[in-house]
């Protein structure tokens, strides 16, 4: 595994023993019988019926998306790097009757998964973020995906990730064009950690390199959409109103798309 990516799950595997890796004000015993919550009408509207099909999410993290799925009617595998976030998952999707699978997994390597298995690949959130290799990562999201399957990305919008967390101004805190990796101590997020015991990596990316890691990965292109213009719960500083907060991309895998 990559080095990086070994850390971050490090990191993940801490905030979630200690009880801070679900920082999602959405209930999740609601998000099954209520997808609204978080999944926005565009989601829904190229989602379609997803009843009897078969949805993989990547990055799955709090699992509320991957609820929403189920409770839609999806067949739902749900891919983590984290198993103790993953653990969490399968406790709570137990407790509401949910029938999921759980695969941990890095998402630039999703080897155990065969290829055009699923009818919806759905990515998005803040995933991105923690992977050094967005080809790579959208190419084996693609290739677990059927000919003719939906690919789906809601990415935290890259605009408003360069800006830094100061609580009495805007400052931007790395250059749009800087991908990283962005290091930072997750330590300070985890009681009992000690400093400088849990570093963690994130990365940025622009619009242009997420349309294109989703075309070169065999997809055509269906939609990209910017939308939302609200504070999310991590924004601590001065509003970003008038930014927008989601990057919506939907692709079609092509039936000559490799792994087709």
């Amino acid at each position: 595994m990559n080095e990086m990516h070994e850390a971050n799950r490090r990191g993940w595997d801490a905030a979630a023993r200690a009880g801070r890796a679900d920082a999602n004000a959405v209930d999740w015993r609601l998000c099954c019988r209520q997808p609204a919550l978080v999944l926005d009408d565009r989601e829904r509207r190229w989602l379609g019926d997803l009843a009897g099909s078969r949805a993989c999410v990547l990055g799955s993290g709090d699992n509320r998306v991957a609820f929403a799925l189920a409770g839609l009617g999806a067949d739902v595998t749900s891919v983590d790097i984290s198993a103790e976030q993953l653990k969490l998952a399968r406790r709570r999707a137990d407790q509401l009757g949910l029938r999921m699978s759980f695969c941990r997994a890095d998402v630039t390597d999703l080897s155990a998964i065969e290829a055009g298995t699923f009818d919806v690949v759905y990515t998005g959130g803040h995933v991105a973020v923690w992977v050094s290799d967005l080809p790579a990562y959208y190419r084996e999201a693609v290739r677990i995906l059927k000919p003719g399957g939906t690919f789906l990305v809601n990415e935290y919008h890259p605009v408003r990730r360069v800006w830094d967390d100061t609580k009495d101004r805007l400052e931007v805190r790395f250059n749009y064009f800087d991908l990283g990796p962005h290091p930072w101590d997750r330590s300070e997020d985890v009681p009992g950690a000690g400093s400088g015991s849990l570093p963690s990596y994130e990365f940025h990316w622009t619009i242009s390199q997420y349309i294109m890691a989703v075309l070169n990965a065999g997809c055509e292109l269906l939609a990209v959409e910017e939308f939302g213009d609200g504070p999310e719960a991590h924004e601590q500083g001065p509003s970003l109103a008038g930014l927008p907060r989601c990057l919506l991309i939907v692709g079609r895998k092509r039936a000559t798309a490799p792994g087709a």
